[in-house]
């Protein structure tokens, strides 16, 4: 009975955020380090080059996105740093700051296929060992097609060391196919822009963000709802 009441509470307790932010504007929240978290004002500023920095505050602590200012998915992490986001907590005067930022660890996505190379056809549906990069120990789960040519990777193990825009090579076949790396795991995440409407932006998002000494706050189960263009 007990387990239950915690079911039913706990869906009328989302049905309740998700009703709250839809009756509040601009409203920005989510999960940090899976505590509930919401934002006292959002805004959006918008940059040259049409990118847009997207700011949430509290009394001590700020989150930013820094984006292309398109609809669609932006991913977080990548080798691309004008695409980042970062969170900082300012305790009377001493400031915590973690940042998506380049840094070496396991995979958690690839970026693709870079190359499909060829010879790979005994491989089908096999783990297979890689090679390069800054990091070792990868393994991609890889699915050929009759021509032995890689269409597909995907991470078995996730190795250690790596750094994200790294190319790999996949072994086996004639050594010849490889993949990119997208991001590792404490620096990465996806800011999606759903609609932007007038000067309104509503979205989602999710993160993990590093500081200097490695230590990792994440979000998750982010979103944002008609936060205001100034």
């Amino acid at each position: 009975m007990k387990k239950i009441f915690s079911i039913v509470a706990l869906t009328l307790l989302l049905v309740s955020c998700e009703n709250d932010i839809k009756t509040n504007s601009p409203a920005f929240q989510g999960e940090k380090d899976n505590v509930f978290w919401r934002a006292d004002d959002s805004k959006v500023t918008i940059n040259a080059g049409n990118t847009i920095s997207i700011n949430a505050y509290t009394d001590k602590e700020l989150v930013t996105f820094n984006v292309p200012n398109t609809v669609g998915i932006h991913n977080l992490g990548t080798s691309n740093q004008s695409i980042n986001a970062s969170y900082s907590y300012n305790n009377e005067g001493t400031v915590s700051y973690y940042e998506t930022s380049l840094i070496e660890g396991p995979v958690y996505k690839l970026a693709g296929v870079l190359n499909s190379g060829s010879g790979y056809a005994s491989l089908n549906g096999n783990n297979v060992n890689t090679t390069g990069g800054t990091g070792n120990g990868l393994t991609l789960k890889i699915t050929t097609n009759t021509s032995g040519v890689v269409i597909g990777a995907t991470i078995a193990s996730r190795g250690t060391g790596y750094t994200a825009g790294d190319i790999v090579t996949i072994n086996g076949g004639n050594a010849n196919a490889s993949v990119k790396i997208l991001n590792v795991l404490k620096s990465n995440g996806v800011v999606e822009i759903e609609k932007i409407e007038g000067n309104a932006y509503t979205g989602s998002f999710s993160f993990n963000a590093v500081d200097d000494n490695g230590n990792v706050v994440n979000f998750n189960k982010g979103t944002f709802y008609k936060v205001p263009a100034y």
